[in-house]
């Protein structure tokens, strides 16, 4: 009687082991929200640089006095004490484009988000004040975001902010790719792409 409870319970325990086994196989792989495990950071960069220069495009020629900085790079995606490696990375891709004196700024932000609007992104308003204008493109068609910041100058700004203080109006164009798997801040694959 003793073996027949015994092989019982080896079988159930058998049995609830095969069962977990395949509840665990079939779960999907813990994840950080956002990420793309199937998608490297090189099949990210020209995606992004390109919706960059799309956007930018969009700006009037004739309203543009000079495109100052455009950079490049990967982002870590979480914080050093959560991925300590810098495995999870997102590209980015910015232009800082200074606009002619006269010109309305916030309008600019207003009418290039429009533009993606009618192909069906969706703008968010991120808020801003009399010197700063923000908005957020999203695209279900995207894995990418297009972030629009009109900043003017403001000469009567007598307190230290957060926000960036620009001499000349200024628009800045910032596309974050989607975060993906790399081999770390260090790895061949990050310092080859931001060279």
């Amino acid at each position: 009687m003793v073996k027949v409870d015994l092989r019982r319970t080896v079988v159930c325990l058998v049995l609830g082991a095969l069962s977990l086994s395949a509840l665990t196989a079939c779960a999907p792989p813990v994840t950080v929200p956002g990420d793309y495990p199937d998608v490297s950071l090189a099949d990210t960069k020209s995606p992004a640089q390109l919706l960059r220069n799309e956007a930018a495009a969009r700006l009037p020629a004739e309203v543009i006095d000079q495109i100052i900085e455009a950079e490049d790079a990967s982002v870590a995606c979480l914080s050093e004490s959560d991925d300590p490696e810098g495995v999870v990375r997102s590209w980015h891709s910015t232009v800082n484009v200074t606009i002619q004196g006269g010109t309305e700024v916030a309008t600019l932000v207003t009418d290039l988000t429009e533009s993606f609007s009618e192909q069906g992104w969706a703008v968010r308003d991120l808020g801003g004040n009399a010197s700063v204008s923000q908005k957020l493109l999203e695209s279900e068609s995207s894995l990418a975001d297009i972030q629009v910041t009109g900043l003017t100058p403001d000469d009567g700004a007598t307190s230290v902010s957060l926000e960036e203080v620009v001499e000349q109006p200024t628009v800045k164009i910032a596309v974050h790719g989607p975060c993906v798997r790399t081999g770390g801040t260090e790895s061949d694959e990050v310092t080859a792409l931001e060279n």
